[in-house]
Protein backbone atom coordinates (compact mmCIF):
# COMPACT_ATOMS: atom_id res chain seq x y z
CA UNK A 1 0.00 0.00 0.00
CA UNK A 2 1.59 3.29 -0.99
CA UNK A 3 1.13 6.18 0.37
CA UNK A 4 -0.86 8.97 -2.06
CA UNK A 5 -1.14 12.54 -1.38
CA UNK A 6 -4.37 14.03 -1.29
CA UNK A 7 -3.81 17.54 -0.46
CA UNK A 8 -1.75 20.14 2.06
CA UNK A 9 -2.00 21.38 4.95
CA UNK A 10 -0.73 22.94 7.72
CA UNK A 11 1.76 21.15 10.10
CA UNK A 12 0.65 22.33 12.77
CA UNK A 13 -3.06 21.82 11.99
CA UNK A 14 -2.29 18.16 11.49
CA UNK A 15 -0.41 17.37 14.90
CA UNK A 16 -3.90 18.91 16.31
CA UNK A 17 -6.01 16.37 13.90
CA UNK A 18 -4.10 13.61 14.77
CA UNK A 19 -4.00 13.66 18.35
CA UNK A 20 -7.78 14.52 18.23
CA UNK A 21 -8.62 11.74 15.63
CA UNK A 22 -6.41 9.50 18.04
CA UNK A 23 -8.22 10.46 20.95
CA UNK A 24 -5.90 12.94 23.03
CA UNK A 25 -7.77 14.56 26.08
CA UNK A 26 -4.73 16.56 27.35
CA UNK A 27 -1.25 17.47 26.34
CA UNK A 28 1.35 18.72 28.57
CA UNK A 29 4.18 20.76 27.89
CA UNK A 30 5.55 24.43 28.28
CA UNK A 31 5.84 27.24 25.81
CA UNK A 32 8.15 28.34 23.50
CA UNK A 33 9.10 30.74 20.70
CA UNK A 34 9.18 27.90 18.08
CA UNK A 35 5.90 26.20 19.23
CA UNK A 36 3.44 29.46 18.67
CA UNK A 37 1.46 28.00 15.41
CA UNK A 38 0.88 24.61 17.40
CA UNK A 39 -0.09 26.57 20.41
CA UNK A 40 -2.64 28.39 18.33
CA UNK A 41 -4.21 25.60 16.98
CA UNK A 42 -4.31 23.82 20.03
CA UNK A 43 -6.30 26.70 21.53
CA UNK A 44 -9.26 26.00 18.70
CA UNK A 45 -9.13 22.41 19.70
CA UNK A 46 -10.54 19.95 22.44
CA UNK A 47 -7.35 18.77 23.02
CA UNK A 48 -6.69 20.74 26.55
CA UNK A 49 -3.46 21.93 27.41
CA UNK A 50 -2.01 21.17 31.05
CA UNK A 51 0.66 24.02 31.82
CA UNK A 52 4.31 22.83 33.43
CA UNK A 53 6.97 24.82 34.48
CA UNK A 54 9.36 22.44 34.30
CA UNK A 55 9.80 19.57 31.41
CA UNK A 56 10.85 17.46 33.86
CA UNK A 57 7.65 17.26 35.27
CA UNK A 58 5.91 17.81 31.79
CA UNK A 59 7.12 14.39 30.57
CA UNK A 60 6.43 12.99 34.43
CA UNK A 61 2.42 14.25 33.71
CA UNK A 62 2.21 12.58 30.65
CA UNK A 63 3.56 9.00 32.06
CA UNK A 64 1.18 9.33 35.12
CA UNK A 65 -1.55 9.94 32.40
CA UNK A 66 0.12 7.14 30.13
CA UNK A 67 -0.67 4.45 32.75
CA UNK A 68 -4.12 5.63 33.43
CA UNK A 69 -5.35 5.82 30.03
CA UNK A 70 -3.17 4.14 27.64
CA UNK A 71 -1.68 7.06 26.27
CA UNK A 72 -0.29 10.19 26.83
CA UNK A 73 1.43 13.48 24.90
CA UNK A 74 3.53 16.17 25.83
CA UNK A 75 5.36 19.06 24.11
CA UNK A 76 8.75 20.60 24.75
CA UNK A 77 11.01 23.55 23.84
CA UNK A 78 13.92 22.83 21.40
CA UNK A 79 17.06 21.48 23.33
CA UNK A 80 16.86 23.18 26.05
CA UNK A 81 13.57 21.56 27.02
CA UNK A 82 14.59 18.06 25.61
CA UNK A 83 17.43 18.39 27.30
CA UNK A 84 15.32 19.09 30.87
CA UNK A 85 12.85 16.39 30.07
CA UNK A 86 15.85 12.99 29.86
CA UNK A 87 15.54 12.00 33.59
CA UNK A 88 11.52 11.28 33.31
CA UNK A 89 12.13 10.53 29.81
CA UNK A 90 14.82 7.41 31.12
CA UNK A 91 11.98 6.50 33.85
CA UNK A 92 9.14 5.87 31.49
CA UNK A 93 11.57 4.09 29.18
CA UNK A 94 12.25 2.04 31.86
CA UNK A 95 8.58 1.57 32.09
CA UNK A 96 7.61 0.76 28.84
CA UNK A 97 4.94 3.93 29.14
CA UNK A 98 3.65 4.82 25.46
CA UNK A 99 4.12 8.71 25.55
CA UNK A 100 4.00 10.76 22.45
CA UNK A 101 6.55 13.79 23.02
CA UNK A 102 6.84 16.08 20.19
CA UNK A 103 9.83 18.90 20.53
CA UNK A 104 10.27 22.11 18.56
CA UNK A 105 13.32 22.60 16.39
CA UNK A 106 14.69 25.49 14.90
CA UNK A 107 13.65 25.99 11.26
CA UNK A 108 15.73 23.55 8.54
CA UNK A 109 16.58 26.73 6.53
CA UNK A 110 18.11 28.25 9.30
CA UNK A 111 20.34 25.75 11.55
CA UNK A 112 23.56 26.21 11.64
CA UNK A 113 26.76 24.15 12.00
CA UNK A 114 27.23 25.37 15.41
CA UNK A 115 23.48 25.80 16.76
CA UNK A 116 21.12 28.76 16.50
CA UNK A 117 19.76 29.94 19.77
CA UNK A 118 17.76 26.55 21.79
CA UNK A 119 19.30 24.30 18.69
CA UNK A 120 21.00 20.76 18.62
CA UNK A 121 20.31 17.24 17.39
CA UNK A 122 17.22 16.06 19.41
CA UNK A 123 17.04 12.72 17.92
CA UNK A 124 20.27 11.28 19.24
CA UNK A 125 20.11 12.84 22.81
CA UNK A 126 16.48 11.20 23.20
CA UNK A 127 17.32 7.59 20.98
CA UNK A 128 18.84 5.55 23.76
CA UNK A 129 15.33 6.31 25.77
CA UNK A 130 12.66 5.72 23.09
CA UNK A 131 11.33 2.74 20.91
CA UNK A 132 11.25 5.76 17.73
CA UNK A 133 12.92 9.14 17.41
CA UNK A 134 12.44 10.75 14.22
CA UNK A 135 12.94 14.09 12.73
CA UNK A 136 10.36 16.11 10.47
CA UNK A 137 11.60 18.11 7.39
CA UNK A 138 9.73 19.94 4.95
CA UNK A 139 7.93 18.32 2.56
CA UNK A 140 7.60 15.11 4.48
CA UNK A 141 3.29 14.11 5.60
CA UNK A 142 3.18 15.16 9.17
CA UNK A 143 -0.10 12.90 10.22
CA UNK A 144 1.65 9.79 8.54
CA UNK A 145 4.82 10.25 10.73
CA UNK A 146 3.07 10.64 13.67
CA UNK A 147 0.88 7.89 13.27
CA UNK A 148 3.81 6.23 12.82
CA UNK A 149 5.45 6.82 15.95
CA UNK A 150 2.34 6.33 17.72
CA UNK A 151 2.18 2.46 16.74
CA UNK A 152 6.09 2.18 17.72
CA UNK A 153 4.98 3.49 20.87
CA UNK A 154 2.49 1.05 21.42
CA UNK A 155 4.08 -2.04 19.65
CA UNK A 156 5.60 -4.74 21.78
CA UNK A 157 7.00 -3.82 23.89
CA UNK A 158 5.65 -0.20 24.58
CA UNK A 159 7.66 3.48 25.51
CA UNK A 160 7.89 6.45 24.42
CA UNK A 161 8.18 7.64 20.72
CA UNK A 162 9.85 11.02 20.27
CA UNK A 163 8.74 13.28 17.00
CA UNK A 164 11.16 17.11 16.38
CA UNK A 165 9.24 19.01 14.66
CA UNK A 166 11.42 22.06 13.05
CA UNK A 167 9.27 25.44 13.17
CA UNK A 168 8.93 25.31 9.08
CA UNK A 169 7.47 22.00 8.94
CA UNK A 170 4.76 23.60 12.10
CA UNK A 171 3.90 26.60 10.08
CA UNK A 172 4.11 25.26 6.42
CA UNK A 173 1.28 23.39 4.16
CA UNK A 174 2.63 19.55 4.22
CA UNK A 175 1.60 16.71 1.72
CA UNK A 176 -1.35 15.05 3.66
CA UNK A 177 -1.71 11.20 3.05
CA UNK A 178 -4.33 8.40 3.93
CA UNK A 179 -3.23 6.39 6.94
CA UNK A 180 -5.18 2.99 7.37
CA UNK A 181 -5.70 1.89 10.76
CA UNK A 182 -3.63 -0.72 12.02
CA UNK A 183 -4.34 -3.58 14.64
CA UNK A 184 -1.51 -5.17 16.23
CA UNK A 185 -2.19 -8.53 17.89
CA UNK A 186 0.26 -10.06 20.86
CA UNK A 187 2.68 -12.80 20.57
CA UNK A 188 1.11 -16.37 21.86
CA UNK A 189 2.79 -18.44 23.96
CA UNK A 190 5.06 -20.60 23.49
CA UNK A 191 5.67 -24.75 24.00
CA UNK A 192 5.55 -24.44 27.93
CA UNK A 193 5.19 -28.17 28.71
CA UNK A 194 8.40 -28.01 30.34
CA UNK A 195 7.59 -25.28 32.52
CA UNK A 196 4.40 -26.79 33.11
CA UNK A 197 5.79 -29.78 34.35
CA UNK A 198 8.51 -28.22 36.70
CA UNK A 199 5.63 -26.25 38.14
CA UNK A 200 3.48 -28.72 38.86
CA UNK A 201 6.22 -30.76 41.04
CA UNK A 202 7.11 -27.77 42.98
CA UNK A 203 6.91 -27.94 46.55
CA UNK A 204 8.14 -24.05 47.03
CA UNK A 205 6.86 -22.47 44.07
CA UNK A 206 7.77 -18.44 43.84
CA UNK A 207 6.48 -16.20 40.97
CA UNK A 208 8.42 -12.67 40.73
CA UNK A 209 6.60 -10.60 38.91
CA UNK A 210 7.31 -7.22 37.12
CA UNK A 211 4.75 -4.77 35.68
CA UNK A 212 4.74 -5.99 32.34
CA UNK A 213 2.17 -8.35 33.61
CA UNK A 214 -0.32 -5.78 34.35
CA UNK A 215 0.15 -4.01 31.29
CA UNK A 216 -0.48 -6.75 29.15
CA UNK A 217 -3.73 -7.64 30.76
CA UNK A 218 -2.40 -10.75 33.00
CA UNK A 219 -2.95 -9.69 36.52
CA UNK A 220 -6.52 -12.07 36.57
CA UNK A 221 -4.94 -15.21 35.17
CA UNK A 222 -1.72 -14.45 37.57
CA UNK A 223 -4.03 -14.19 40.51
CA UNK A 224 -5.87 -16.82 39.71
CA UNK A 225 -2.69 -19.21 38.86
CA UNK A 226 -1.34 -18.06 42.52
CA UNK A 227 -4.47 -18.89 44.18
CA UNK A 228 -5.35 -22.32 42.46
CA UNK A 229 -1.51 -23.65 42.94
CA UNK A 230 -0.99 -22.11 46.40
CA UNK A 231 2.48 -20.14 44.69
CA UNK A 232 3.83 -17.17 46.87
CA UNK A 233 3.87 -14.11 44.38
CA UNK A 234 6.55 -11.39 44.98
CA UNK A 235 6.26 -7.95 43.14
CA UNK A 236 9.92 -7.34 41.25
CA UNK A 237 13.01 -6.04 43.39
CA UNK A 238 13.71 -2.50 43.63
CA UNK A 239 11.02 -0.28 42.82
CA UNK A 240 7.92 -1.29 41.07
CA UNK A 241 6.27 0.43 38.00
CA UNK A 242 2.74 -1.71 38.61
CA UNK A 243 1.62 -4.25 40.97
CA UNK A 244 1.20 -7.20 39.02
CA UNK A 245 -1.45 -8.74 41.69
CA UNK A 246 -3.50 -7.05 44.19
CA UNK A 247 -1.99 -6.60 47.43
CA UNK A 248 -4.85 -8.14 49.73
CA UNK A 249 -3.86 -11.27 47.48
CA UNK A 250 -3.27 -13.47 50.32
CA UNK A 251 -0.11 -15.31 48.38
CA UNK A 252 1.39 -11.99 48.28
CA UNK A 253 4.44 -11.45 49.96
CA UNK A 254 4.96 -7.63 48.90
CA UNK A 255 8.47 -6.85 47.32
CA UNK A 256 11.65 -9.57 46.58
CA UNK A 257 13.72 -7.67 48.83
CA UNK A 258 11.34 -7.14 51.65
CA UNK A 259 11.41 -8.82 54.55
CA UNK A 260 8.64 -11.93 53.56
CA UNK A 261 9.97 -11.70 49.84
CA UNK A 262 13.31 -12.28 50.83
CA UNK A 263 12.63 -15.48 53.04
CA UNK A 264 10.74 -16.99 49.91
CA UNK A 265 13.46 -16.00 47.68
CA UNK A 266 16.04 -18.06 50.24
CA UNK A 267 14.09 -21.12 49.75
CA UNK A 268 12.18 -21.65 47.00
CA UNK A 269 12.57 -24.30 44.91
CA UNK A 270 11.05 -23.07 41.64
CA UNK A 271 10.56 -19.77 40.55
CA UNK A 272 9.19 -17.73 37.60
CA UNK A 273 10.85 -14.14 36.99
CA UNK A 274 7.22 -13.23 34.82
CA UNK A 275 6.66 -9.77 32.86
CA UNK A 276 9.92 -7.95 34.32
CA UNK A 277 13.70 -7.64 34.46
CA UNK A 278 15.43 -10.69 35.79
CA UNK A 279 17.03 -8.92 38.97
CA UNK A 280 19.57 -5.84 37.35
CA UNK A 281 19.91 -4.43 40.83
CA UNK A 282 21.91 -1.14 40.87
CA UNK A 283 23.67 -2.33 43.95
CA UNK A 284 24.49 -6.30 43.12
CA UNK A 285 24.99 -8.33 46.26
CA UNK A 286 27.41 -11.10 46.87
CA UNK A 287 25.60 -13.86 47.45
CA UNK A 288 23.25 -15.26 44.43
CA UNK A 289 19.33 -14.85 43.97
CA UNK A 290 17.93 -18.08 44.80
CA UNK A 291 20.53 -20.26 46.23
CA UNK A 292 17.28 -23.03 46.47
CA UNK A 293 15.88 -23.29 43.28
CA UNK A 294 16.02 -26.13 41.14
CA UNK A 295 14.75 -24.30 38.04
CA UNK A 296 14.42 -20.71 37.07
CA UNK A 297 12.42 -19.57 34.04
CA UNK A 298 12.23 -15.86 32.73
CA UNK A 299 9.41 -14.43 30.53
CA UNK A 300 9.80 -10.67 29.45
CA UNK A 301 7.84 -9.57 26.23
CA UNK A 302 10.78 -7.94 25.36
CA UNK A 303 13.85 -10.00 23.81
CA UNK A 304 16.60 -7.60 24.62
CA UNK A 305 15.63 -7.93 28.69
CA UNK A 306 16.29 -12.02 28.55
CA UNK A 307 19.59 -12.93 29.84
CA UNK A 308 20.58 -8.98 30.49
CA UNK A 309 22.49 -10.01 33.84
CA UNK A 310 21.53 -13.58 34.57
CA UNK A 311 20.58 -16.87 32.67
CA UNK A 312 17.72 -18.40 33.58
CA UNK A 313 17.23 -22.38 32.66
CA UNK A 314 14.32 -21.78 30.50
CA UNK A 315 13.57 -18.33 29.04
CA UNK A 316 10.82 -16.98 26.61
CA UNK A 317 10.13 -13.22 24.83
CA UNK A 318 6.74 -13.83 24.66
CA UNK A 319 3.08 -11.66 25.90
CA UNK A 320 3.17 -12.27 29.86
CA UNK A 321 -0.67 -12.49 29.55
CA UNK A 322 -0.68 -14.96 26.99
CA UNK A 323 2.14 -17.59 29.36
CA UNK A 324 0.58 -17.06 32.62
CA UNK A 325 -3.44 -18.58 30.78
CA UNK A 326 -1.71 -21.20 29.22
CA UNK A 327 0.00 -21.94 32.78
CA UNK A 328 -3.32 -21.47 34.56
CA UNK A 329 -4.76 -24.37 31.83
CA UNK A 330 -2.18 -26.69 31.73
CA UNK A 331 -0.77 -27.17 35.06
CA UNK A 332 -2.36 -29.73 36.62
CA UNK A 333 -3.81 -29.63 40.59
CA UNK A 334 -1.88 -30.72 43.12
CA UNK A 335 -2.84 -32.84 45.39
CA UNK A 336 -3.73 -32.27 49.18
CA UNK A 337 -0.46 -33.11 50.65
CA UNK A 338 1.56 -30.79 48.09
CA UNK A 339 -0.83 -28.11 48.35
CA UNK A 340 -0.85 -28.36 52.26
CA UNK A 341 2.96 -27.91 52.10
CA UNK A 342 2.86 -24.67 49.34
CA UNK A 343 0.49 -23.01 51.74
CA UNK A 344 3.06 -23.78 54.97
CA UNK A 345 6.05 -21.96 52.85
CA UNK A 346 3.91 -18.79 51.67
CA UNK A 347 2.24 -19.15 55.53
CA UNK A 348 6.20 -19.57 57.27
CA UNK A 349 7.79 -16.55 55.10
CA UNK A 350 4.96 -14.10 55.49
CA UNK A 351 5.13 -15.55 59.71
CA UNK A 352 9.33 -13.33 59.60
CA UNK A 353 10.13 -11.35 61.58
CA UNK A 354 13.25 -8.80 61.95
CA UNK A 355 16.35 -10.34 64.41
CA UNK A 356 16.64 -9.10 67.58
CA UNK A 357 19.45 -6.34 67.61
CA UNK A 358 19.00 -5.28 63.91
CA UNK A 359 20.38 -2.02 63.81
CA UNK A 360 17.62 -0.43 61.22
CA UNK A 361 15.12 -1.84 63.80
CA UNK A 362 13.53 1.37 64.44
CA UNK A 363 13.84 2.81 61.26
CA UNK A 364 11.94 0.26 59.67
CA UNK A 365 9.58 0.19 62.47
CA UNK A 366 8.76 3.67 62.15
CA UNK A 367 8.37 2.93 58.51
CA UNK A 368 5.95 0.46 59.17
CA UNK A 369 3.84 2.16 61.33
CA UNK A 370 3.75 5.38 59.41
CA UNK A 371 3.27 3.27 55.77
CA UNK A 372 0.06 1.15 57.49
CA UNK A 373 -1.78 4.34 57.92
CA UNK A 374 -2.26 3.54 53.95
CA UNK A 375 -3.11 0.11 53.97
CA UNK A 376 -6.02 1.42 52.44
CA UNK A 377 -5.20 4.12 49.65
CA UNK A 378 -5.77 2.25 46.95
CA UNK A 379 -9.56 1.91 47.78
CA UNK A 380 -9.84 5.88 47.58
CA UNK A 381 -8.17 5.98 44.50
CA UNK A 382 -4.37 6.21 42.78
CA UNK A 383 -1.48 5.72 44.69
CA UNK A 384 1.59 6.97 43.14
CA UNK A 385 4.98 5.78 45.07
CA UNK A 386 7.90 7.74 45.18
CA UNK A 387 8.72 6.59 48.33
CA UNK A 388 11.77 5.61 47.69
CA UNK A 389 13.40 3.50 51.06
CA UNK A 390 9.81 3.41 52.08
CA UNK A 391 8.56 1.27 48.69
CA UNK A 392 9.43 -1.46 49.92
CA UNK A 393 7.47 -1.17 53.20
CA UNK A 394 4.57 0.75 51.19
CA UNK A 395 4.16 -2.79 49.03
CA UNK A 396 3.92 -4.60 52.41
CA UNK A 397 1.75 -2.20 53.85
CA UNK A 398 -1.19 -2.11 50.84
CA UNK A 399 -3.78 -4.13 52.02
CA UNK A 400 -6.05 -3.57 48.74
CA UNK A 401 -7.91 -5.76 46.91
CA UNK A 402 -7.24 -3.70 43.86
CA UNK A 403 -3.72 -3.56 42.40
CA UNK A 404 -4.54 -1.97 39.31
CA UNK A 405 -4.49 1.55 40.44
CA UNK A 406 -0.97 1.65 41.80
CA UNK A 407 2.13 3.44 39.65
CA UNK A 408 5.89 3.95 40.05
CA UNK A 409 9.03 4.47 38.45
CA UNK A 410 11.30 1.33 37.96
CA UNK A 411 14.37 3.80 36.57
CA UNK A 412 14.95 5.71 40.24
CA UNK A 413 15.46 9.03 38.19
CA UNK A 414 14.00 11.09 40.90
CA UNK A 415 11.52 14.12 40.59
CA UNK A 416 9.09 11.83 38.72
CA UNK A 417 6.31 11.70 41.70
CA UNK A 418 4.58 15.00 42.24
CA UNK A 419 4.07 15.18 37.94
CA UNK A 420 2.95 11.59 38.16
CA UNK A 421 -0.07 12.20 39.91
CA UNK A 422 -0.61 15.41 38.02
CA UNK A 423 -0.90 13.16 35.21
CA UNK A 424 -2.83 10.14 37.40
CA UNK A 425 -5.68 12.59 38.38
CA UNK A 426 -6.09 14.27 35.36
CA UNK A 427 -6.04 10.92 33.12
CA UNK A 428 -8.56 8.91 36.03
CA UNK A 429 -10.94 12.20 37.32
CA UNK A 430 -10.42 10.67 40.55
CA UNK A 431 -8.35 11.18 43.49
CA UNK A 432 -4.29 10.52 44.11
CA UNK A 433 -2.38 9.82 47.06
CA UNK A 434 1.23 10.14 46.58
CA UNK A 435 4.11 9.12 48.54
CA UNK A 436 7.22 10.77 48.45
CA UNK A 437 10.24 10.64 50.18
CA UNK A 438 11.71 13.84 51.06
CA UNK A 439 14.50 13.84 48.78
CA UNK A 440 12.15 13.16 46.07
CA UNK A 441 9.82 16.10 47.03
CA UNK A 442 12.73 18.45 46.49
CA UNK A 443 13.19 16.87 42.82
CA UNK A 444 10.14 17.26 42.08
CA UNK A 445 8.79 20.44 43.40
CA UNK A 446 8.01 22.41 39.82
CA UNK A 447 4.75 19.37 40.01
CA UNK A 448 3.21 21.36 42.84
CA UNK A 449 2.51 24.24 40.59
CA UNK A 450 0.74 22.27 38.02
CA UNK A 451 -1.46 20.42 41.03
CA UNK A 452 -2.60 23.70 42.40
CA UNK A 453 -3.31 25.50 38.73
CA UNK A 454 -5.57 22.39 38.01
CA UNK A 455 -6.99 22.27 41.48
CA UNK A 456 -6.41 18.51 41.48
CA UNK A 457 -7.70 15.99 44.40
CA UNK A 458 -4.48 14.70 45.35
CA UNK A 459 -2.73 14.37 48.65
CA UNK A 460 0.82 14.57 48.82
CA UNK A 461 2.08 12.23 51.86
CA UNK A 462 6.17 13.27 52.52
CA UNK A 463 8.04 11.03 54.55
CA UNK A 464 10.38 13.14 56.00
CA UNK A 465 13.52 11.66 57.41
CA UNK A 466 16.05 14.31 56.77
CA UNK A 467 17.41 14.02 53.27
CA UNK A 468 18.70 11.51 51.12
CA UNK A 469 17.88 8.42 53.55
CA UNK A 470 19.20 5.97 51.46
CA UNK A 471 22.32 7.51 50.42
CA UNK A 472 22.87 6.89 53.69
CA UNK A 473 21.91 4.10 54.23
CA UNK A 474 24.55 3.27 51.81
CA UNK A 475 27.29 5.54 53.32
CA UNK A 476 26.77 3.26 56.71
CA UNK A 477 26.96 -0.04 55.01
CA UNK A 478 30.06 1.67 53.30
CA UNK A 479 31.76 2.95 56.28
CA UNK A 480 31.34 -0.63 58.12
CA UNK A 481 32.96 -2.36 55.48
CA UNK A 482 36.02 0.06 55.30
CA UNK A 483 36.49 -0.47 58.86
CA UNK A 484 38.02 -4.27 58.87
CA UNK A 485 40.69 -2.52 56.49
CA UNK A 486 41.06 1.10 58.80
CA UNK A 487 38.94 3.02 56.51
CA UNK A 488 36.40 5.43 57.90
CA UNK A 489 34.90 3.99 60.91
CA UNK A 490 31.57 6.68 60.87
CA UNK A 491 29.76 7.30 57.45
CA UNK A 492 29.93 10.81 56.55
CA UNK A 493 26.60 12.47 55.36
CA UNK A 494 28.02 15.14 53.32
CA UNK A 495 25.17 16.41 51.21
CA UNK A 496 22.65 14.10 52.72
CA UNK A 497 21.54 16.03 55.36
CA UNK A 498 18.96 18.48 55.17
CA UNK A 499 17.90 18.26 59.31
CA UNK A 500 19.45 21.80 59.71
CA UNK A 501 20.10 23.02 55.98
CA UNK A 502 17.54 25.12 53.88
CA UNK A 503 13.90 25.90 54.24
CA UNK A 504 11.86 23.29 56.02
CA UNK A 505 9.67 21.02 53.73
CA UNK A 506 6.23 22.92 55.00
CA UNK A 507 7.72 26.39 53.54
CA UNK A 508 8.58 24.54 50.55
CA UNK A 509 4.85 23.22 49.72
CA UNK A 510 2.99 26.23 51.43
CA UNK A 511 4.77 28.31 49.25
CA UNK A 512 3.19 26.43 46.35
CA UNK A 513 0.13 27.45 47.72
CA UNK A 514 -0.55 24.02 48.68
CA UNK A 515 -2.28 23.80 52.82
CA UNK A 516 0.57 21.15 54.47
CA UNK A 517 -0.08 19.20 57.79
CA UNK A 518 2.42 18.36 60.20
CA UNK A 519 5.23 17.45 60.82
CA UNK A 520 3.62 14.57 62.25
CA UNK A 521 4.64 11.52 64.10
CA UNK A 522 3.68 8.22 62.41
CA UNK A 523 1.63 7.03 64.69
CA UNK A 524 -0.59 10.22 64.24
CA UNK A 525 -0.65 9.54 60.52
CA UNK A 526 -3.53 7.78 60.24
CA UNK A 527 -6.21 10.54 61.56
CA UNK A 528 -4.36 13.28 59.32
CA UNK A 529 -4.32 11.17 56.48
CA UNK A 530 -7.98 11.05 56.72
CA UNK A 531 -8.48 14.51 57.43
CA UNK A 532 -6.61 15.33 53.79
CA UNK A 533 -8.56 12.70 51.47
CA UNK A 534 -11.58 14.63 53.02
CA UNK A 535 -9.84 18.40 52.00
CA UNK A 536 -8.12 16.47 48.58
CA UNK A 537 -11.86 17.34 46.90
CA UNK A 538 -11.26 21.12 47.21
CA UNK A 539 -7.72 20.60 45.57
CA UNK A 540 -4.52 19.09 46.56
CA UNK A 541 -2.82 19.52 49.81
CA UNK A 542 -0.14 17.62 52.03
CA UNK A 543 0.89 15.82 55.03
CA UNK A 544 4.84 15.64 56.45
CA UNK A 545 5.12 12.55 58.59
CA UNK A 546 8.28 12.35 60.82
CA UNK A 547 10.95 9.41 60.63
CA UNK A 548 13.73 8.61 62.37
CA UNK A 549 17.64 9.85 60.81
CA UNK A 550 18.99 6.37 60.75
CA UNK A 551 21.84 7.26 62.75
Amino acid sequence: MGLEQERKELGAREVVRFLKESGFRHIFGLPGSSLVSLLQELADSPVKVVPTIHESVTIAAADGYTRVTGAGAAYIYMVPGTANALANLYNAWRDESPILVLASQQAAWARTREGTIGEGDLVPLVAPFCRHARELAPGMPVYHHLAAASRAARGVPTGPAFVSLPEDVLEADGPVVSVPRTVRLPSGAPDISLLAEKLAKARRPLIVAGGQVRRHGGADALAALAERHQIAVAAEPGFNDRLAISPGHPNFLGGMTGLYGSVAEAQADFVLVVGGRFIPEGHPRPNPYFPAAEFVAHVNADHAKLEETRVAHWSCACDPSALLAALLQAVPDADDALMRQRRAFIDEAKAARLPPGNPFAETLASYGTALGALHDALDHGWVVDEAVMGSVALLGALRSGDGGRYIGATGGSLGWGTGAAVGAALGSGGPVTCVLGDGALRFGLHGLWTAVAERLPITFVILDNGGYGSTRYFSRAYAERAKPGGGRNAPSYAGMDFRETGGSLADLIRGFGLPCTGPVAPQDAREALEAAWRSAKEGPNAIIISLPFGD
